[in-house]
């Protein structure tokens, strides 16, 4: 599914289609952009379907696989490039392993090699760490680069068409296909995301988080990275510093002869998180310096903050619902 990847479709294209593998079908869904991504698609012999108004990705991947025929569906964002052999790696999974579903790994460098984007690489390479994601047998599946028996996507009825963004739809199909088969990782199945902007993906940390927390069909990904022990407790370290320096300033405003006392126990909080973020920021210094690797804290910060205050807009709603 495409909206406004202008900027990228090309290197999107030439990697499908230099995969090394050509026994495929390209759909490409264009969610009504704005800008001249039709024209690029035009330029490969991929079946172009461009919708009359913006429906969102799930609903857009919807069509796609109804139209689609082949036997196993293979969704992809339009801002990545996949490496290759992962089409044929793909194949191979499906036609000698019989998987249901897989999903692929989200390499370095980004594309469009961006701070915020290596950040995030970072980041999520902890995640999937800490979460236990790994070649093999998963709990979760993505359909940034995710493929799936296209009976078994169908007897689901598809992706919730209730979310109308980029939201956890891939995650709430994922709850689904794990009631009743297994879902295999494979760390040699590579692509590269482009990530645009900052506040996009601190957005996408409070939007999807609020989902998560809001809702009820998904509780199997209860032990999935997102929700992995380490992660969540470094998401509640940066709220806890967080609501540590607002007290401070307001003790620091009533007792200013304790100062030094207020100031070490924010240290003190840092490093501790510095602690918690060890094995991420020995390997960000090791690879990007010092500079990278206070901005690299400084995200997971940010990005922390924006996990938590999701989390409990979500619960909240939930409760409203409840209540209601």
């Amino acid at each position: 599914m495409n909206y406004n990847k202008e900027s990228v479709l090309q290197d999107f294209f030439d990697s499908i289609y230099s995969n090394g593998f050509d026994d495929f079908e390209l759909i490409f869904i264009d969610d009504c952009s704005t800008d001249g991504s039709v024209n690029i698609a035009r330029n490969y012999p991929c079946i172009i379907i461009r919708n009359e108004h913006n429906i969102g990705p799930a609903a857009s991947r919807n069509i796609g696989s109804k139209i689609a025929k082949g036997s196993v569906l293979v969704f992809t964002d339009t801002d990545i490039t996949i490496d290759p052999g992962g089409l044929a790696l793909i194949n191979k999974h499906f036609t000698q392993n019989k998987a249901k579903a897989m999903f692929g790994k989200l390499a370095f460098p980004p594309l469009r090699n961006t701070r915020i984007g290596r950040f995030w690489l970072y980041d999520e390479e902890e995640a999937c760490h800490y979460g236990g994601v790994r070649t093999g047998m998963v709990n979760c599946w993505s359909s940034t680069l995710g493929a799936i028996d296209r009976e078994l996507f169908l007897s689901f009825g598809g992706f919730n068409e209730l979310f109308k963004g980029a939201d956890i739809e891939d995650h709430e199909l994922a709850a689904k296909i794990l009631e009743h088969h297994q879902v295999y990782y494979d760390e040699k199945l590579t692509f590269h995301h482009c990530y645009p902007s900052t506040w996009l993906v601190i957005k996408k940390m409070f939007t999807r988080s609020k989902m998560f927390a809001g809702s009820k069909s998904i509780k199997v990904y209860r032990d999935k990275s997102w929700f992995s022990s380490h992660r969540n407790a470094g998401f509640l370290l940066s709220a806890v510093i967080t609501f540590a320096v607002i007290f401070s300033a307001i003790g620091l405003f009533f007792f200013p002869a304790k100062a030094s006392v207020i100031a070490l126990s924010l240290v003190a909080l840092v490093l501790i998180k510095v602690i918690h973020h060890r094995r991420m920021l020995r390997t960000v210094l090791g690879q990007e310096g010092f500079a990278f690797a206070a901005y690299v804290f400084f995200m997971q910060y940010l990005t922390s903050n924006s996990a938590i205050a999701g989390f409990a807009s979500g619960l909240l709603s939930r409760k409203g619902h409840t209540d209601g």
